[in-house]
């Protein structure tokens, strides 16, 4: 009854009479600023080295995501040093099947008729696009792009897209010059002037699609992405699939527009003659006749 009471009064149980062993460690305090200082360093030095890591994982990935994409954007801007390179080679043919529909639309608005006219072509349809730009720019791999790429490759899209919304408004344009191919017919003035104002906005256009088409060339050389030698053998290869000069000519009658060597026209039939004879237009020299 004495020790129940002594233990209820506070009395301590001896070891092994079923209390617990339990050992409290206290910090030890710390002794002066050296020791405390040395204590933060350790943190310190841990926090940075677990930083680092990550930093320099994070790093890799985004290198390895920059030359992937730089991978891709290669292979679209070879495809644009192509397209300007046939732009360029064409670009005369052009030029002069653009005068000899001028001459023909003159002619027909001074007699109130068109002529019989051949197939007139049209420039080539090039997709200028740089897709993958898009989805470096999505993928914010753009950021991670020295500085002076990100501006040089943002330009280069920028003008693609300048080139995509000429080309399109510049076939628009051809479509509608197209209408003169066909049997001869009457010619109102209101279609003569329609004809006249998208002559006019096509010679424009393919002035601005050269001038522009060269300027992208050249920026998309000197990122230096492209290999140098690629420009030269892109021009050479546009070039070879054109005819030599002279291989085609516009016809107006008995005169010929200076676009080929004159060459004896066929003999007349009780079906056609000198009037009805098709106005022939250089099918081969450039664009397509689709």
């Amino acid at each position: 009854m004495a020790d129940e009471t002594g233990a209820e009064l506070g009395g301590e149980t001896p070891p092994g009479d079923g209390g617990d062993d339990m050992h409290i460690h206290r910090p030890k305090p710390l002794h002066g600023w050296r020791e405390v200082l040395g204590e933060v360093g350790v943190i310190v030095v841990g926090i940075v080295i677990a930083l680092g890591g990550e930093q320099a994982i994070e790093a890799l990935h985004w290198a390895h995501q920059v030359e992937t994409g730089e991978a891709a954007l290669k292979g679209e801007l070879a495809r644009e040093v192509n397209n300007a390179a046939l732009r360029a080679a064409q670009d005369d043919c052009i030029t002069r099947r653009l005068a000899a529909l001028a001459s023909i639309l003159q002619q027909s608005s001074e007699s109130g008729r068109l002529p019989p006219v051949s197939a007139i072509g049209q420039p080539p349809y090039t997709p200028w696009t740089v897709g993958v730009w898009d989805a470096l720019v999505a993928s914010q791999t753009v950021s991670h792009l020295p500085r002076n790429k990100m501006i040089a490759y943002t330009r280069i899209a920028q003008v693609t897209a300048y080139l995509s919304n000429a080309s399109d408004q510049e076939q628009d344009q051809w479509t509608t010059l197209n209408s003169v191919v066909g049997p001869g017919r009457r010619l109102s003035d209101v279609e003569a002037e329609e004809l006249r104002t998208t002559l006019a906005k096509a010679s424009s256009s393919n002035r601005q699609m050269r001038i522009v088409s060269e300027r992208l060339r050249d920026q998309v050389k000197a990122t230096g992405l492209v290999d140098q030698t690629y420009f030269a053998e892109a021009a050479k290869g546009e070039r070879r699939h054109l005819p030599p000069d002279g291989a085609g000519g516009v016809e107006l009658g008995a005169k010929r527009q200076g676009l080929a060597p004159t060459r004896t026209p066929a003999p007349a039939t009780a079906d056609t003659g000198p009037r009805r004879r098709r106005r022939l237009l250089p099918a081969r020299t450039c664009g397509h006749t689709g």
